[in-house]
């Protein structure tokens, strides 16, 4: 499945979306961890709930080129400034995404 990018201004995620066959089912987030992408994830869903909607993202920020949902000053150590302005971008992208991929499922 090829991971398709939603814009708001300029920021862009890539994620999967797939639709589930109960649309009763709560939509599963799946995030990545620091290296991961939107199709790692996946495989573990039809143990969770097959019937479930998906939505996997990918994190914006690379870090040695792996990405990751914020940056770190040093190891355990969060860029605080950061980690706020990309929980912001990940929230705005669950509303647009809900705007897209939620109407009519």
């Amino acid at each position: 499945m090829e991971s398709q990018p939603i814009k708001k201004g300029e920021l862009t995620m890539k994620h999967i979306f797939q639709k589930g066959n109960d649309p009763s089912k709560p939509t599963l987030l799946l995030l990545h961890g620091t290296g991961g992408t939107e199709h790692d994830l996946l495989p573990l869903t039809d143990k969770i709930d097959p019937d479930a909607n998906i939505l996997s993202v990918r994190g914006n920020v690379l870090e040695n080129g792996m990405p990751r949902f914020f940056k770190r000053l040093a190891e355990g150590v969060f860029d605080e400034e950061d980690l706020i302005f990309r929980t912001k971008e990940l929230n705005e992208f669950l509303d647009d995404a809900a705007g897209k991929w939620y109407k009519g499922v």
